[in-house]
């Protein structure tokens, strides 16, 4: 007798965008505009589009974000605590308290939390389900990063320093710093990360030791710590 899909277990995912108040670098950053739109809205309607996001929760501490985020059809329900707004609080923790909240809220366990952070504005709804269907393809996986592959600023072409010398950072001779003799290394770029809530709860970590890894191009991959990056995505997005 054929299986019947129909009685499968639909995943419950649900999507996390933290934004906190405060920031040093830029003031305000995640509502600060970017070719006409806050930060934040590219992330919203991202998220938005995605097949696979059933509930998209806003965690924050700033009243002006939530006004911003509500603008964009993002409604939340309540500010984070204080604990959990200053600088020295940690994502994980910020996860931990929501995953907690929300399955007590909703009397439901979630299987997938997708944490989009606002600082990735070039990320799209297709890397958000093609993500997702990777890791749920992957059923041995508990978490998932996206990352883009280095290829112009690489180790192997890097110096440190030493004294007033500078003195090669990998590479041990001529023919291993040669470009087509690299190895093949990636850098996470803060657009998603996929994880099983057990491993936020029981193990307070958002990345396993060994997860899944999205790979996006590098001109999605911008994140915004600066102005100059902000300056960057603002070319990208209005070429």
């Amino acid at each position: 007798m054929p299986h019947d899909k129909s009685l499968e277990k639909t995943p419950f995912v649900v999507g996390l965008i933290p934004a906190r108040g405060g920031s040093k670098g830029i003031p305000n950053k995640n509502i600060t505009q970017l070719a006409g739109k806050p930060l934040i809205a590219y992330t919203i309607e991202a998220a938005q589009k995605s097949v696979f996001i059933d509930e998209l929760v806003l965690s924050t501490d700033s009243p002006k974000i939530v006004t911003v985020a509500k603008k964009f059809g993002l409604e939340t329900d309540m500010l984070r605590p204080a604990r959990l707004a200053g600088d020295r609080a940690k994502t994980i923790d910020v996860v931990r308290y929501e995953l907690e909240r929300l399955q007590k809220k909703w009397r439901r366990t979630i299987d997938l939390l997708v944490l989009l952070q606002p600082t990735a504005p070039l990320r799209t709804s297709q890397d958000i389900d093609k993500a997702c269907d990777l890791f749920f393809k992957n059923k041995k996986s508990d978490s998932l990063m996206s990352v883009y592959k280095i290829e112009d600023v690489h180790p192997e072409i890097m110096y440190r320093k030493h004294g007033r010398h500078l003195i090669p950072f990998s590479h041990t001779d001529e023919k291993a710093a040669q470009r087509q003799n690299f190895e093949e290394l990636y850098l996470r770029n803060g657009a998603l990360y996929l994880l099983a809530p057990k491993l936020a709860l029981q193990d307070s970590r958002l990345i396993s030791a060994k997860p899944l890894m999205y790979v996006m191009p590098r001109e999605r991959s911008v994140n915004i710590d600066s102005l100059f990056d902000l300056q960057i995505a603002e070319c990208l997005i209005k070429s």
